[in-house]
């Protein structure tokens, strides 16, 4: 399963009002052969992902307007399960900003500068985890199935008449 992700190229999307940071970002991705959408803001995002839902999201949590926080609990929202991962880019260090974030849902947190030797790492650790994710809940939902036809059987059979019929 691992090799397949490896070799499989992520559709993502930068939102940062910085256009140097979209930039450079989007070059380092597109050289790993990945898609890249671009956003200069929280509305924008937000726009995107309601046409078209990328593999990963990279949110600068600063922004004018909406900020990247608020942006991620909306998008949570807005995309339920189908939500991808966040990666939240941010200058903010500090604890109470690390906690804001993965409580607004983001999946990792990633302090600028960036270090941009790390990120197609974590890219592929976000692949892997969505694709086991995917897979576990096709699996319930299997099971699911399953269990609702084993319950319909036992209620048949629960009910089926007892003894023997007579006909008048």
């Amino acid at each position: 399963m691992t090799n397949n992700l490896i070799n499989q190229k992520q559709l993502i999307l930068i939102v940062d009002d910085d256009a140097g940071i979209r930039m450079t970002a989007a070059g380092i991705l597109e050289i790993q052969g990945h898609t890249i959408l671009e956003a200069d803001s929280a509305e924008a995002c937000l726009d995107v992902c309601q046409q078209q839902t990328p593999d990963l999201i990279l949110l600068d949590a600063i922004m004018p307007g909406m900020d990247g926080f608020t942006c991620s609990l909306k998008l949570r929202s807005l995309l339920g399960i189908q939500c991808p991962p966040i990666f939240m880019m941010t200058a903010l260090d500090d604890r109470d900003s690390i906690y804001r974030s993965f409580d607004a849902g983001i999946t990792d947190y990633l302090v600028k500068p960036l270090n941009w030797t790390d990120l197609p790492a974590k890219i592929e650790q976000a692949a892997l985890n969505r694709a086991k994710t995917k897979k576990l809940k096709r699996q319930f939902e299997e099971i699911y199935s399953l269990k609702e036809k084993l319950d319909d059987s036992v209620y048949q059979t629960k009910n089926k008449p007892k003894g023997k019929i007579r006909f008048a």
